[in-house]
């Protein structure tokens, strides 16, 4: 339960149309308590000699009691069904925020379909409960108390007996409501399991069709869905047995209220209109019984759905600028792109053990073009990685025109940054609008300019809406090596100071290469250019290489200085001069 604190403030947020629906059920449940007592009235005027229109008066006193709790009902539902409503669109805004600012390393451990599950499935659990589960809590709660105290008003010996079931039914909730909540937990981390398999299914369709796994992957999505579906019978069967002991108990408190007061009815104790009042408080007590197991369904399942909701929301952003920042007198200060690494150290959150990078230090040049080179797992990707700050180094210092880049404010660091990962990322849009995805402005001559840049232009030029162009899922109508000049064109369209290309001409023959290279060259001559490459032929032009090996850099110069020192470059560049004779051969 506890794991519910933690929406207080947007209960807090939304606390007038509470306490406007708070004071709804109260009004209802004064009208509805209040109506029984005609019943008893009419009742005893039909032992006596009467007048009908006695007896109307009475019925319609209480048609018109019950005219009026189910009017203040209604405003209840819209007060706190509403609001709960509202209280959903900003949780569900407040997860996607939060989730844009959790750094690489979440995702790299975190899966996408589970955060799909806690934003969908989740949510709608925490909604039951603030909608239904809090509006029949304050309901039943104020349905007992009233009801209660007429039925001590009428007879405190009868309401002994009404009541007796209470004892048991309060252990009955506590027990049984505990199983609930472990049970819902299962089933939400079920559920979790069957939204990620489909996810990854999807987004790997042509994977599976190419292997011919359809039917491997229907037989694990069964398993998976069999799984679930046995859960949430488990809990079915645990909602039912619930459900009918509260009906059963409701049932059976009446025995004893119409035995005992049938005889006080006989000794002239208590009236035909009293019993009849009574038995129609105790009927009316039916409902908020039996919702009790109801709720405690939704608040068991809301509280295992708040607490994986809360794993992620309890997460923090581990990029924090160092307080009281330099200001962005960066916009008046000189910014040319120069770069230096202080013994930096790196490992994986995951894997603290395991050292990345060790003690790396190094000095770029504000307008030169380096390149990293090395075996694959040499750690080249982490650390053009630590330079926007996706990742955060473990010790040592990143220093960018002269300032710690955690002085930085982030969003202005990686403005002035040009980053093209390894996997080539295009959302489905247009190509316009993926070119122009970092520019703050949509340009149409920016995006055309950068195109160039990557020699993309030609190839769009030949499609029928050109820019307008609509892109497949991850760009899936467009080729490798489009992809990868398209998501350059993206580095490129907002000039940064610093443009790192991982491994990003891979998918492009040489001719290509060399030509993007070279556009580059021209068209941002003060843009300093991070390159990392399997190629020698893409890496020798740069004014400095360095090569990684097992997280140190192991050599450093220019192509002809590295040849001459023998070492581990000339052993690369001689496998690939190797490998392209083999290629021209065959």
């Amino acid at each position: 339960m506890k794991n519910l604190l933690a929406l207080k403030p947007y209960l807090l947020r939304y606390k007038r149309h509470l306490g406007e629906g708070f004071f709804y059920i109260i009004l209802t449940n004064i009208f509805a308590v209040a109506g029984p007592k005609y019943i008893g009235q009419a009742v005893d005027a039909m032992g006596r000699t009467f007048r009908i229109q006695e007896v109307v008066g009475y019925a319609s006193i209480y048609v018109l009691f019950s005219l009026l709790s189910g009017i203040f009902l209604f405003l209840v539902r819209q007060k706190i069904i509403v609001t709960s409503r509202h209280i959903e669109y900003d949780l569900k805004n407040d997860y996607f925020n939060h989730l844009q600012k959790l750094p690489r390393s979440f995702y790299d451990q975190t899966s996408t379909g589970e955060l799909i599950s806690r934003g969908t499935n989740d949510l709608n659990a925490v909604r039951d409960f603030l909608g239904p589960g809090i509006m029949y809590s304050i309901n039943t709660f104020f349905r007992l108390f009233f009801a209660i105290i007429a039925m001590v008003a009428l007879s405190p010996t009868l309401t002994f007996f009404a009541l007796l079931p209470a004892p048991l039914l309060s252990y009955s909730v506590y027990t049984i409501g505990r199983s609930m909540q472990k049970r819902s937990k299962s089933i939400q981390e079920s559920y979790a399991g069957i939204t990620n398999l489909v996810q990854e299914n999807l987004t790997g369709i042509r994977v599976v069709k190419s292997f011919t796994r359809e039917d491997a992957e229907v037989e694990r999505f069964e398993k998976l869905n069999r799984e679930y579906y046995r859960k949430n019978l488990s809990l079915g069967k645990l909602q039912a047995l619930f459900f009918a002991m509260l009906t059963a108990m409701t049932a059976f408190s009446l025995i004893p209220v119409i035995w005992v007061g049938g005889r006080a009815v006989i000794k002239g104790e208590m009236t035909n209109g009293g019993i009849a009042q009574f038995i129609v408080y105790v009927t009316m007590l039916s409902w908020p019984i039996i919702s009790i197991g109801w709720v405690t369904s939704i608040v068991q399942k809301a509280a295992s759905a708040q607490a994986r909701l809360n794993e992620i929301f309890n997460t923090p952003p581990d990029m924090h600028d160092m307080e009281n920042p330099e200001s962005s007198a960066s916009e008046k200060e000189q910014c040319n792109g120069s770069l230096v690494f202080r013994n930096v150290s790196f490992h994986y959150p995951s894997e603290p053990g395991t050292t990345v990078l060790e003690s790396i230090s190094f000095t770029v040049e504000p307008g030169s073009k380096i390149a990293f080179a090395g075996a694959t797992g040499s750690g080249k990707t982490t650390l053009v990685s630590l330079i926007p700050r996706l990742y955060e180094p473990a010790s040592g210092s990143i220093l960018f025109n002269g300032r710690d880049i955690r002085t930085i404010p982030l969003d202005q660091l990686r403005k002035k940054i040009g980053f093209v990962p390894q996997n080539n990322f295009l959302f489905s849009d247009t190509i316009e609008q993926n070119i122009s995805y970092g520019s703050s402005d949509s340009d149409p001559q920016a995006v055309i300019d950068a195109s160039r840049i990557a020699m993309l232009d030609d190839d769009v030029e030949s499609f029928p809406e050109q820019y307008r162009t609509m892109l497949g899922e991850k760009g899936i109508n467009l080729s490798g090596g489009q992809k990868q000049r398209a998501c350059i064109a993206r580095a490129v369209a907002w000039s940064p100071e610093i443009l790192v290309l991982d491994d990003a001409l891979s998918a492009v023959d040489t001719a290509t290469e060399a030509r993007i290279f070279d556009a580059l060259l021209q068209k941002l001559p003060e843009t300093t250019i991070i390159l990392i490459s399997h190629r020698i032929s893409t890496v020798k032009n740069c004014d400095r290489i360095f090569v990684l090996q097992g997280g140190l850099i192991a050599e450093n110069g220019t192509h002809d200085e590295l040849l001459r020192q023998n070492g581990l470059y000339t052993k690369l560049h001689n496998q690939q001069l190797l490998e392209d004779e083999i290629l021209s051969i065959a």
